[in-house]
């Protein structure tokens, strides 16, 4: 289970969000926020004694070093000093009511910063906003193993060539601009080991002491047992392999200097938005390339997201596959460079979903139930394939997502990668395949050789479906038998969800049976391209398929999209070669048969679109033959 605290709403992720300002005590409201918020400022035990700077405009600077901008409301000082002066605190309204207008259709700051008495240093640590959603994480996740990630780093770190502003509300965005700088003001990396160790401090050990020696102390003991260094590297502040694994390092010594002196707490690196970026894996699991040969390197981190042409075709949702097929082939090459320069560390795809076309707009149409069977079902193949490529550690992206709710005021957040309904908190089919998952499978199982067949019909005739530029391999089981009959052919938009039920739709090429014939007859085997330099395009910017009911001269066969079939299977055993598992994942919008030895009288756990919000459907199967409904995951304990 992994918690993030990110971008893009830094006061939900950032402890200290302006540096330590010494005797000068600043307050600054940035953006709409400046135009009718309330400025707080406190002296503690002391009085407020000087304004040295106000200003209610464009004002610009950091707390130490303010200057005014183009647009200044004159009376700002005036205004600040009647309402704090000789006060231990004063709430002050800005808005143009207040100070005046002082440039109409300008975005409006606040910026105040006085002088308390006795002097004191300050800083800015404030965990007010924090605390309430890590209290309710680590509550949640009670007795599971967590990976912490407080990814945001504080702008005041870097070099910019502005100030860096964000919203006081911390249910607004940041600005753009959040990120930017790629420098750090502090190259040796102590500033920033030092901001990570007090924070984890904080959580770990209670409170921590801050940068000017005071006790800044909470009541958190918590266990982190992984801490992963920040997130998607190659787009917060455009970091490279080299300036990340600095950082990195920095944050490793910072933590461990204050929160971590035994060095208990593991550590994971990376997190990659990109692919194919081999060479930031052969960079930074080079331990020549670390501050120290002592710099952990327990586990790297990478993300997956497939795609879809369409958001509320099933049929489009078959390529989520094809997509994943290509995501275990990265696979391989990342696990090949792990095993060469560093194999004990882990590999982990902490962040694994489905993002469909218009995601985050407004006005994109809902997507069916059945979108969370297929994203499902992607996540279960997912699950076999990498345990068969040597990743450790599979995540799943995210907990919560929403579209568009105006009655909250919340703009579309990644509706198509949530796990849990946005109504109601309960888990969608995502969610309870997961869930399945973790329930009959664990970690030291093993996977054992699988072949199964999908089942004929009673002519013994089978059907193939593919999508548009997938190619479709058509063969006899029997070397001797031939291909006699083509009993359906159609490229277009193919009706009906179950072989031997397939019907034309509206959209088909005339031509299909001709191909499809002309490709196979007589033949023992045969490989048909879906797309339309072979069939034309009978229907321009329309998502097409080809299916294909055939028949061999003797016996059956089979036809698919590629070499793991309709169906995936893959059987499982305990460590001990106890406990028989299969796994069964239905990899299209129509309904499958599979034959599975022992399967009869087995009980059998599923997951399907009879229940796209769950909970997991628990059955005892009459036959050998498992039949599926699209999308469907099904564990089955075979009875021999």
């Amino acid at each position: 289970m992994c918690c993030s605290f990110r971008l893009p709403y830094p006061k939900l992720g950032v402890a200290e969000l302006e540096p330590p300002s010494g005797t000068a005590l600043c307050r600054m409201l940035n953006g709409e926020d400046g135009n009718n918020e309330t400025a707080t400022l406190s002296c503690g035990e002391g009085t407020i004694a000087k304004i040295d700077f106000a200003s209610f405009g464009t004002p610009t600077g950091s707390c130490g070093d303010l200057a005014l901008g183009k647009c200044h409301a004159a009376n700002s000082t005036t205004i600040v000093s009647s309402m704090c002066l000789g006060k231990t605190s004063c709430a002050i309204p800005v808005n143009v009511d207040v100070f005046g207008e002082p440039c109409e259709n300008v975005v409006k700051q606040f910026f105040v910063q006085v002088q308390c008495t006795p002097a004191s240093n300050h800083t800015y640590w404030d965990f007010s906003v924090i605390d309430p959603m890590t209290e309710d994480f680590m509550n949640a996740t009670k007795n599971h193993t967590t990976i912490i990630n407080f990814s945001t780093i504080p702008a005041w770190l870097y070099k910019t060539s502005k100030r860096v502003l964000y919203p006081d509300n911390p249910d607004r965005l940041a600005s753009p601009g959040y990120t930017q700088g790629n420098e750090l003001v502090d190259p040796t990396g102590k500033d920033l080991g030092d901001y990570y160790g007090r924070l984890v401090s904080y959580y770990t050990q209670g409170g921590f002491t801050d940068e000017y020696g005071q006790e800044q102390k909470s009541n958190y003991h918590y266990d982190f047992p992984y801490w992963e260094c920040l997130n998607e590297v190659e787009s917060e502040h455009h970091n490279s392999k080299e300036s990340y694994t600095q950082v990195y390092d920095f944050m490793v010594q910072g933590i461990r200097r204050h929160a971590d002196p035994d060095r208990k707490m593991k550590f994971v690196g990376m997190a990659l938005e990109g692919h194919h970026e081999y060479d930031w894996y052969s960079y930074f699991l080079n331990i020549s390339n670390h501050a120290s040969s002592d710099i952990p390197l327990d586990i790297v981190s990478f993300h997956f997201y497939a795609g879809a042409s369409s958001r509320t075709d099933p049929q489009a949702y078959m390529s989520f596959f094809s997509r994943a097929d290509n995501f275990v082939d990265e696979c391989k090459e990342i696990v090949a460079i792990r095993d060469q320069l560093s194999p004990h560390t882990l590999l982990d795809v902490d962040e694994l979903g489905v993002i469909l076309p218009g995601d985050n707009s407004p006005s994109s149409p809902p997507f069916p139930l059945v979108y969370w069977n297929a994203a499902g079902a992607m996540y279960a193949y997912l699950f076999g394939r990498l345990s068969e490529v040597g990743v450790e550690i599979l995540g799943e992206s995210q907990l919560v997502g929403y579209p568009e709710l105006p009655e909250l005021n919340l703009q579309p957040q990644f509706p198509s990668v949530a796990l849990l309904n946005w109504t109601n908190g309960l888990g969608n089919a995502r969610y309870h395949v997961l869930k399945m998952l973790i329930q009959n499978f664990e970690a030291g199982d093993r996977l054992v050789r699988t072949s199964f067949g999908q089942v004929p019909l009673p002519d013994l005739s089978f059907c193939g479906y593919i999508l548009n530029e997938a190619t479709m391999t058509i063969q006899c089981d029997a070397s001797s038998a031939t291909i006699d009959k083509i009993l359906f052919a159609s490229y277009g938009t193919v009706q009906g969800n179950t072989c031997g039920n397939y019907t034309v739709g509206e959209c088909n090429a005339a031509n299909s049976t001709d191909i499809v014939q002309k490709a196979c007859l007589g033949k023992n085997m045969c490989t048909i391209d879906a797309n339309t330099p072979l069939f034309g395009d009978p229907c321009y910017k329309t998502v097409k398929y080809l299916a294909v009911q055939a028949h061999c001269s003797t016996g059956t066969g089979a036809a698919s999209g590629g070499s793991s079939g309709d169906v995936y299977a893959q059987a499982f055993t305990a460590a001990d070669g106890s406990n028989h598992r299969v796994l069964l994942v239905n990899k299209t919008p129509q309904s499958q048969a599979m034959s599975v030895p022992g399967a009869s009288g087995a009980k059998a756990y599923a997951v399907d679109d009879t229940r796209p919000t769950g909970p997991v459907i628990v059955t005892t199967l009459t036959s050998d033959t498992v039949s599926m409904r699209p999308y469907a995951v099904y564990v089955v304990y075979p009875t021999k």
